[in-house]
This record gives structure tokens, sequence and C-alpha cells, in this order.
């Protein structure tokens, strides 16, 4: 390279590139390395060094790069020359290093997605993380739901970071074990809905190895196993939100991803009658949920994360309008307060205005990521202030077909129809209006779904609540694209 390199303070002059003597510096959150006559040879910004190793006088570099296909690719830069020097530099660098984490939980599930995650941790994950001397304590898991009861007692205090070999159902069940952990050591009344949460502060790693993996997807652009575990040991980490899912006074679970109710909970409760056919399940089944599509008669409370645009809004609900048959018409405004984790005074803050709503509809949809336009695209936008509500009122099929295509595509218009309301809140509760319970089996007597990553959720009780708890959870990655 024969770029000018800017003036800049050499500390470690005896030592050589090849055959040529070079400076080396460690300036403003890069290394360079330049010739004699100051001509930049190398430019490595330190949050991409991943490793030095000293071999007597022969200093090798380990550091990644990005490539345009969002891609990490490992590269070395070997140095010799000066032992004094050589030892200087290999110091000051893992210094740099020093808070990189160094010991993680493994948690992997062999049966998710092609069977692949044990497959790869060994020969993805394991020589890297020797490579950069981390210790890793590896669980495979033989069942559902155990990474929830692996966390209830680890000893998070010995560890950097928890890691997840697996899908995005893999993740939502370390990331719930975890943010239960969390709240039960600070003794925060879980299951009441209003309840702010503690965030947790250890960061989750997800080493894709499933069907979907949509969340590596968000934060890495790329959904390639080498490019995460890279992000992992390069320990930059995303706050993300989190959606908690309350049901008769109990925390039925969060959601880091998805939460549908309606139509995507009859197709996740459609799909889990044939796992048997694997992931291809999720191409077909969904096809004939479809073709068989209910409207549900609901009434929708909205509690806005935008206090004076709510305000206006529902200040303007007082005059009489008319909707296309099957919309939903708003019905009244009313106050809450709600509830804290922490002891304190009530303020105007802590009242919200409610916005009713009431009709029947196909479906109503949560993303606790955020999905916002950005170069012709939806992209997701991590820890925001808001959660957005899509509810899919009366539409005729190919109407609905249309929508959602646009919105597996990420077209930035996917939510542009008249049949799909948009609400910015910070909670929501979903009352089912026409639902019996039955006093036998204290169960309603109809079956309804929710699709919790993935996970279906089968309802008991005619209403639920779903509260947003912003930057709730820690995400090894960098989603700054």
């Amino acid at each position: 390279m024969s770029l000018t390199l800017i003036k800049h303070i050499q500390k470690y002059k005896m030592l050589f590139l090849n055959d040529n003597r070079v400076n080396v510096s460690l300036e403003g959150g890069v290394m360079t390395v330049a010739s004699e006559e100051n001509n930049l040879l190398a430019s490595i910004e330190i949050r991409y060094l991943l490793k030095t190793v000293l071999e007597r006088t022969n200093l090798t570099v380990h550091y990644v790069i990005k490539k345009t296909n969002m891609t990490l690719k490992m590269k070395t830069l070997t140095l010799h020359g000066d032992e004094e020097d050589a030892q200087i530099l290999h110091s000051d660098i893992e210094h740099t290093l020093k808070d990189r984490p160094r010991r993680l939980l493994v948690i992997v599930n062999p049966n998710s997605g092609k069977k692949k995650g044990i497959k790869i941790y060994k020969k993805i994950a394991a020589p890297l993380f020797q490579l950069c001397d981390v210790k890793a304590d590896v669980i495979v898991t033989s069942k559902q739901k155990e990474p929830t009861d692996i966390l209830k007692n680890y000893n998070l205090s010995n560890i950097d970071g928890i890691v997840t070999v697996g899908g995005d159902g893999s993740y939502c069940e370390c990331m719930n074990g975890l943010i239960a952990r969390v709240q039960r050591d600070k003794n925060v009344n879980a299951n009441c809905h209003n309840t702010d949460i503690v965030s947790a502060s250890l960061p989750i790693g997800i080493i894709p190895a499933g069907s979907g993996n949509v969340i590596v997807q968000y934060l890495h652009g790329t959904k390639c196993a080498r490019t995460a575990v890279l992000h992992i040991l390069l320990g930059g980490n995303v706050e993300s939100n989190v959606c908690s899912v309350h049901e008769g006074g109990k925390l039925l679970s969060y959601s880091a991803l998805i939460l549908g109710f309606g139509l995507f909970g009859d197709m996740m409760h459609d799909c889990e009658k044939f796992r048997w056919m694997g992931p291809l399940r999720y191409n077909v089944v969904p096809v004939a949920s479809m073709l068989k599509r209910r409207e549900i008669d609901v009434e929708i409370e909205y509690y806005s994360a935008n206090k004076e645009k709510t305000s206006k809004r529902i200040r303007g609900l007082g005059k009489q309008i008319s909707l296309p048959n099957g919309f939903m018409i708003p019905s009244c405004k009313s106050k809450i307060q709600r509830t804290k984790s922490t002891s304190g005074v009530l303020d105007s803050s802590d009242v919200q205005e409610c916005e009713k709503e009431e009709g029947r509809v196909y479906a109503v949809d949560t993303q606790a990521v955020m999905m916002k336009e950005k170069s012709g695209r939806m992209t997701p936008r991590f820890g925001q202030d808001s959660l957005m509500v899509y509810t899919t009122h009366k539409c005729t099929l190919s109407e609905h077909v249309s929508q959602l295509t646009k919105v597996k595509n990420e077209k930035p218009d996917c939510y542009d129809y008249k049949f799909v309301s948009q609400h910015e809140v910070s909670s929501y509760k979903v009352r089912l209006l026409n639902a019996t319970v039955s006093e036998n089996k204290k169960t309603l007597q109809k079956d309804f779904y929710l699709n919790c990553d993935g996970e279906v959720i089968r309802l008991t009780e005619p209403e639920f609540d779903v509260k947003l708890h912003k930057k709730a959870v820690r995400i090894f990655g960098d989603a700054s694209g």
C-alpha cells in the first residue's frame, strides 16, 4: 500500500514484516504497520484483533476483516525482529483484549435444524475457542427447555457469557432461562404483567445450527456459523428488547423475535403435527393453514409508548367514523397505573392512556426486534423504545397472501394495506370476546394458540397481556451493518 501515514508515536521500532523494517503503533483504536518511509502497510482496527501468539522473536497477529457479504474472515500478520519489542507489542495487544470473553457456557442443541449442532461446534467453534484461549463448559441438551433448567442453578459468576448452538428456539430458551434467573436473584415478581424486569448483563451468543436462524441474520447480516463464532470472540454485544406474555396472573414466556396470535399461532400449531417432515414442514404446512384461516372476535387495549402522540390520537376518536366491514372499532379511552418492580412514588409518567378497539381479526402480531425501512427494504432495529403491533383485519385470501409475501421478502410497503393496522405501544392486552371457559376442565372450549418464537402456547384464559422490556438482554454481535 502506498498511502502516506499520518505521523504518530512509534513505539515498536525493531520489528520486520517479511524483510522490511517497520514501525508499529497502537493509536486511536487502530494498529498500524508502516515502512520506514511512513508508507502504510497494514491498518487493523483493534476491535477486530483476535489473538497474538509469541514464539521468541516471531509475533503472529490473528485478526478478522469484514467482507462485502457481511461474513468475517480470519487473517494473520507475522512480525519478527527484536525479542524485547515483540514481547512488549504482544503484551500491549493482549492488554487491549483483556475484556474479551474467556470463559463461556456452551449449550448445544443436537436436534436443531438438520441436527448438525455438535458437528458445527467441534469443527468450527472449538478450534477458534482454543486459539483464543477460551475455556468452554459444553453441555449437550437432550430435551426441550433444558437450557432453562440448566440456568436455574448454574454459577453465572464463573463465566463471561452463554453460547447456544442451535436455532432461534434454542436462543429463546437460553434467553428465557437467563432472564428468569436474574428476576429470581433480584426478587422481582415476574408473574405480574405490569412489572418492569431487571435486564440481564451476561451476553448470549448464537452459533447458528437451526432451521431459520433469523436472529443471527438480523445481527450479522449473514447466517455463517464461522462469522457468528468470530463475533462472540470479538466480544461486542447488542442490547435487545424482549416481550413478556402473561395469562391469568402468570408469566407464560418471554419473546425475543416474534409473537403471533391467530393465524401465526395456528400455523405453528399445525407445523408441530408434522415434525417428522423436518424443516420442510415450514414451507408446506403454512399453505394449508392459510386456506383454513379464521376470524377471531377480540377486544384489544393498546398502551402507547408515546404518551403525547397517543393522547392526540385518542382525542380524535370522539367523533363517529365509518370503517369498512371487518375493521376494528375504537370503543373508548381510559387510564391505567403501571406497577413497577422498584419502589418509588408514582408520578405522571406512571399513568398511561389506553386505546381500546373491538372487532374481528385474522391475526395480532408483534416483533420484539422492530423493523424499519432502509435502502428499499425492512431492516432490524435492536433496543428501540417501543413495540409495533400489527393487526390483520378482514381481507380476501389473495390480498392476505400478497401482503405476507411482502413481509417475507422484507419489502418496505409490506404493512401498507388497508386491512393491516399498526400501533406503536409499550404494552397491550388481547381479550377474546366469544370465548367460553369450561367449568370442568378450567380451560377454553375452543383452541387458540400463540406462536412465541416458534414455540406453540395454547391459551387457557380468554385474555393475555404483552409488555415491552427495553434492552432486557445482550447478544454477542454487531448490528451496525
